[in-house]
């Protein structure tokens, strides 16, 4: 077509006319798009449902881990570091030649 022609007028003003005469079909699409839309968002308060209990747990179980420790491994006394080994607590450094 030539920019301007009037086929090309003639065309447009012809396909409207189909579609004024065809079925609408756009309320089927619009109904399939809100269900589509309230599935997604049931699903999205299923998934914000399970986040908030997951971070509730978590938090709970902060607390209850903090709940467990010591008093002196809170203030950092070091009673949270390895202990010696068991055959340095029975060795003395001197040997006993009294025998």
């Amino acid at each position: 077509y030539r920019q301007g022609s009037k086929a090309k007028e003639k065309s447009s003003k012809a396909l409207m006319a189909i579609d004024g005469i065809g079925w609408d079909w756009s309320y089927i699409e619009n109904e399939e798009d809100h269900a589509l839309v309230e599935t997604l968002k049931e699903e999205k308060d299923v998934v914000d449902g399970k986040l908030a209990r997951l971070l509730k747990s978590s938090k709970d179980l902060e607390i209850f881990i903090e709940s467990q420790r010591s008093e002196k491994v809170k203030e950092g006394v070091g009673y949270n570091a390895v202990p010696p080994s068991a055959a340095d607590l029975y060795l003395s450094s001197k040997k006993d030649l009294s025998w």
